[in-house]
């Protein structure tokens, strides 16, 4: 095996950032696995070196160069028979290999370092250089490109746990496959195929039989690589590129009627389905982009067509291998790693094993022994090896006082005091016996030194301690002795001689059968009940590979895969058209896999598999209640909008990676995978997930004004999330979430998913996402599922949980009472907030209906003040109340949907858990879990019907809130005929004036006219020559008069010519217009300006009891009474 490292004609190692290494099929060549045929063609190496002149380009080559150089002589060769016998027994060692050991040859190779002479971009020199082992890199990045079975031998190098010179996965940033049979192929595993397999690959020597059944479709090994692999490749981009074109085999046939004879099948070496990782759900990876190709499997790491030549995508792909490689930068990889390190570490998996105390059943108990691994700690060992660990920790470690210590009573001291007359008695600190490791502490069960008492010495004293009986009394005797010839007030009196009494405890002693110590029993793993493994987290990701530990723990492979059933787990994820995160759920079911030996039957009649153990399997998604900060809502919604702008998690954002959320870490990783993370719901994002955003609905919670700080104070304008602008258009829409003050006190309620599984009759793995803590007096654990169930099935009181399924219902039940029936805090008391706010609600209308009352008990329209009018008609108040009652129907709405599902999910565990226990009377399986559900499910009727009578409650005073504001509309609509009928009249003394006015213009306009005409001094008239004919004058007052009459008209009716005047207007009289009002506000002072408002007031006032109205329009009488009603509002 050996590394060769190529550079382009300029380009010495010094500066090298990234090494790329190209890893070719077991046994072939590197020279001719990436190089074409053709010396003329381009390299695709060659373009990556030009692309990244910085980059270190090394091809990897899975045999030693004596291994590379062995070839037979020609047959009539001196050494023919020599290099046979080398040749064959080299065959003969490498069919002993397997994909475990190419690995370990691969990890060896890194501890070598091969160079090149700059002699050609296709030319490679076999001279090596030995250097110390792990030198070659240097930590640093690694990109990998690998063809057909030698990407099997990457995924095998990078899965093992401990490994040669390989340097860790955070240094891999990448892996490109080319056809690399990730679940087997065919033609790489059934025996016709070897030999053409081994010339169109190049091989040196043809496929031994450990490799071809390594690669079988069947392989359980390569199903338990793929696992391993998408486990190690956290955080690490994967390219898969598709062979689409057959590749032309040469196999010998035979047929009946004829013998043998050689046929040429056309297939594909790897097929797509086998290529791509995320094909199965057993094995997903997080990033992985597929990309087809049209080329043959020996054809696609050259990017050769069919036609010989270089295909166009070869260009495509070295802008997008450097444009990845370019991105990452030292302190992009520095912030990535601390990422996935942080979520590998912090991420706690909940391991806890239920062990059965005592053997009869009725006197037997139910214990917990827990652990918390990392998930690196998980994945890496397992649950089994977890608790051992724990186990074997807790049993070598030394008793110390800690919280799950057992505190015996303390030991009481009898001692006088410094003065001699009165005794006392004080408390010696308690010693513990440790509940982990079942020891107790030595020195707890010794005396204590008299001389490290701190007390007078004065007399000795009696510590009842443990200390030996002889000694006991020796001093019991001494010290009444020493006290009572003192001849206090106070001393008793001394005990008899201890040697009279002694014979009398003698005899007592041997009466009593020997006593036994009591000890903590520690679990036992042959009294083990069943296994519980929490993941506090919903990631569809880490699924399988949960799963996929505990099947290979049983060594049952596929214990898991019928579980993971496209019917069970694929066809029940929601996915909606827009990319928003709250779109993509599990839709709450429950389904049973029964052995195939059962007689039960499925309640709803449906088909399902069966089940992959010999007992019974259950899967279920339920949605339950919960509730979160304001705050942490707002920040979730920030790390979700910034996250949505990147494909891909890298680059990494440097404030998530190096901050303290593990909330905003799992977002940043797992949002956009293939398989992606399930984020907190809020309620309406539960209840519309078809709506792209739901920030306003999110910030108008009625958990949230109900539990702000400033819950009480008046609404605000509406609308909060569309302002229109200077320019008369709607403005862009803001976040409501960031434009709220920030309040640490505000909850919001949300909708939470838990996944359940009943692997099999000793295991239950269950999903769940917890509200992540925060400083806030513990206030931030109520309503917690796994504290709830663990508090229930921990303790003195515990339920008892005799099977798994026992404690499916046992989760279940918590999950549905956990925020309505397992909170402390008031203001997580939902249905008492909904309740008060109604209440509040309803009595503001009874308020508003006597206010409205009060203020129209008029007997006269006429007697309606101007200026209270708009108080009359005032109607802001109450459409804010309807529209919170209508936010309190919609999300009572939304609850009752949730208890909908609930309810119907608990319906089918009953029916299943009843056809259990009649179908095996003597097993009864979950007997103590129907009990449970029964009682659930007694809870949520109580809740719909709780909510059902809340409902009624909003919905009354939401119709009384309508037909109020109707008699209000209606009301102003009487007020507003009163007011048009006065203006009526009004209109009417003008009309008259005007008639008037008309009359006396129609006589004196034609006296005037010609008075006017004879008054003009005209030449004829006046006989004066020097003055203008009447001719002339005629003239000129036509012509202007025909001007004026024309520019008004083109004003009057023609737009362009108006706006022209208009503009010429503010051009010209615009700041002289300015320049005089500034004057006259400067000389006009505040006294003034009220003077002039109330003499309007009073104007009005004397027009109203004369019964008519000044000649003003409509629109001006509006302006005067919205002035009052401004003044009014802000006074």
């Amino acid at each position: 095996m050996a590394l060769f490292k190529i550079y382009p004609s300029g380009v010495g190692a010094n500066g090298s950032k990234v090494n790329i290494i190209c890893v070719p099929a077991i046994g072939a060549d590197p020279r001719t696995t990436w190089s074409t045929d053709a010396p003329t063609e381009p390299h695709p190496l060659r373009g990556l070196h030009e692309a990244l002149p910085s980059a270190d380009i090394l091809l990897y080559d899975h045999l030693t160069a004596e291994e590379r150089s062995l070839e037979i002589k020609p047959l009539g060769d001196t050494e023919h028979q020599a290099s046979a016998e080398a040749f064959a027994a080299a065959e003969d060692k490498i069919a002993q290999y397997g994909v475990t050991e190419w690995a370990d040859r691969f990890l060896q190779t890194f501890g070598q370092r091969c160079r090149s002479d700059e002699v050609g971009h296709t030319t490679y020199n076999t001279e090596r250089e030995h250097v110390p082992r792990g030198a070659m890199v240097e930590q640093q990045p690694i990109l990998f490109i690998c063809h057909s079975t030698g990407g099997i031998v990457l995924k095998q190098a990078l899965s093992q746990t401990s490994g040669g010179g390989l340097p860790s996965t955070a240094q891999c940033i990448g892996v490109v496959f080319f056809a690399v049979p990730h679940r087997g192929s065919s033609a790489l595993s059934e025996p016709e195929y070897a030999q053409s397999v081994r010339t169109s690959l190049k091989l040196k020597w043809q496929m031994p039989d450990k490799l071809r059944n390594f690669f079988s479709l069947t392989s359980q090994d390569l199903e338990t690589l793929n696992y391993r692999f998408a486990k190690a490749a956290t955080g690490i981009k994967i390219f898969s590129y598709i062979e689409t074109r057959e590749t032309v085999l040469k196999v010998l046939s035979t047929t009946d009627d004829s013998g043998e004879f050689l046929a040429h099948v056309k297939m594909c070496i790897v097929v797509a389905r086998s290529a791509v990782l995320n094909c199965s759900a057993d094995s997903s990876v997080d990033e992985e982009e597929v990309v087809n190709l049209n080329s043959t499997h020996t054809g696609l790491p050259r990017f050769q067509t069919q036609s010989q030549c270089q295909s166009p995508d070869c260009s495509q792909y070295v802008e997008k291998m450097a444009a990845f490689v370019r991105s990452l930068s030292a302190e992009e990889r520095e912030a990535h790693d601390a990422l996935v390190s942080s979520i590998l570490d912090d991420v706690r998996i909940d391991v806890h094993q239920f062990y059965q105390i005592g053997e009869h059943e009725a006197t037997a108990s139910m214990k917990i022994w827990s652990a918390q691994p990392s998930l690196k700690k998980f994945w890496q060992h397992g649950p089994d090896e977890c608790l051992k660990k724990r186990l074997m920790k807790s049993e070598n470690s030394p008793a110390t006082p800690s919280t799950s210590a057992i505190n015996i009573r303390p030991k009481l001291e009898i001692s006088p005091a410094s003065e001699p007359l009165a005794p006392t008695i004080t408390v010696a600190p308690a010693f513990t016996i440790n509940v982990e490791s079942g020891q107790t502490d030595a020195n707890a069960f010794q005396a204590p030194n008299k001389g490290s008492q701190g007390r007078s010495n004065s007399g000795p004293s009696l510590q009842v301690n443990g200390a030996s009986r002889t000694s006991l009394d020796r001093d019991l005797n001494s010290n009444m002795t020493q006290l009572s010839s003192m001849g206090g007030l106070l001393a008793p009196k001394a005990l008899p001689s201890i040697e009279s009494i002694e014979p009398r405890h003698k005899a007592y002693e041997r009466s009593q059968p020997p006593q036994r110590s009591h000890t903590y029993q520690l679990p036992s793993f042959s009294s083990d009940r069943f296994r519980w493994v929490h993941v506090p987290c919903t990631h569809a990701g880490w699924v399988p590979h949960v799963l996929t530990s505990i099947s290979q723990e049983k060594e049952k492979l596929n214990l898991h895969t019928k579980l993971l059933h496209d019917q069970l787990w694929s066809s029940q994820h929601n996915r909606s058209r827009h990319a928003s995160h709250h779109a993509q759920f599990i839709r709450p079911s429950v389904r049973c896999l029964l052995p195939e030996e059962s007689t039960a039957r499925h309640p709803q009649g449906i088909m399902m598999p069966s089940s992959a153990s010999s007992g019974i399997q259950l899967v279920l998604y339920m949605p339950y209640l919960h509730w979160d900060s304001f705050e942490h809502l707002r920040v979730r919604a920030t790390t979700i909008k910034k996250r949505m702008k990147q494909e891909s998690a890298r680059p990494a954002d440097r404030e998530i990676s190096m901050g303290q959320s593990l909330e905003r870490k799992l977002i940043w990783q797992y949002l956009r995978s293939e398989r992606p993370l399930h984020c907190r719901r809020t309620l309406d994002q539960y209840g519309y997930p078809s709506l792209r955003n739901t920030a306003v609905r999110d910030s108008d919670q009625i958990l949230y004004k109900r539990t702000k700080a400033d819950k009480d104070a008046e609404p605000p304008p509406l609308p909060t999330s569309k302002q229109p602008s200077h320019t008369g258009q709607v403005s862009i829409e803001t976040d409501p979430l960031q434009d709220k003050p920030r309040d640490n006190g505000a909850k919001v309620l949300m909708v939470d998913q838990l996944w359940l599984w009943i692997v099999d009759e000793q295991t239950v793995v269950s999903f769940a996402t917890p509200k992540e803590k925060e400083d806030d007096g513990g206030v931030s654990e109520q309503g917690d599922l796994r504290d709830s169930i663990y508090k229930d099935v921990n303790g003195d009181y515990a339920r008892k949980c005799s099977d798994p399924f026992d404690f499916a219902a046992l989760v279940v039940f918590h999950a549905i009472r956990a925020i309505l029936e397992n909170t402390n805090d008031p203001s997580l008391q939902v249905f008492r907030i909904f309740e008060e706010y109604i209440s509040i609600l309803t009595e503001q209308q009874t308020k508003s209906f006597k206010e409205f009352r009060n203020n129209h008990r008029l007997r006269d329209p006429g007697d309606i003040d101007v200026r209270r009018l708009p108080k009359y008609v005032d109607n802001r108040n109450d459409l804010d109340a309807l529209l919170e009652l209508r936010d309190i129907e919609d999300e009572l709405g939304t609850i009752q949907k949730l208890l909908k599902e609930q309810h119907s999910t608990i319906s089918d565990m009953l029916a299943y858990y009843r056809s259990f226990t009649s179908t095996k009377p003597s097993k009864k399986v979950g007997k103590n879990g129907i009990f449970l559900l029964q009682q659930v499910d007694h809870n949520i009727k109580e809740y719909r019907e709780q909510v059902d009578s809340m409902l009624s409650s909003a919905r009354a005073a939401q119709t009384a809130f309508k037909e109020l504001l109707d008699m209000k509309q209606k009301q102003a609509n009487i007020v507003e005929a009163h007011l048009a009928r006065e203006q009526t009249v009004v209109a009417a003394d003008q009309s008259r004036s005007v008639m008037i006015f008309t009359i006396f213009t129609i006589i004196f306009l034609p006296l005037s006219f010609f008075a006017s005409v004879f008054g003009i001094n005209a030449r004829e008239w006046s006989g004066d020559s020097t003055n203008l004919g009447i001719h002339t004058i005629f003239v000129y007052m036509g012509c202007i008069s025909l001007a004026v009459i024309v520019v008004a008209l083109l004003v009057a009716f023609n737009k362009h010519t108006r706006r022209l005047a208009q503009g010429l207007w503010r051009k010209g009289a615009g700041p002289i217009q300015r320049t005089l009002f500034r004057l006259r506000d400067g000389a006009m002072g505040k006294k003034d300006l009220q003077l002039e408002k109330s003499e309007s007031v009073s104007e009005v006032n004397r027009s109203k009891r004369s019964g008519t109205l000044p000649a003003m329009t409509k629109q001006s009488t509006k302006i005067v009474w919205d002035e009052e009603t401004g003044e009014k509002a802000f006074q």
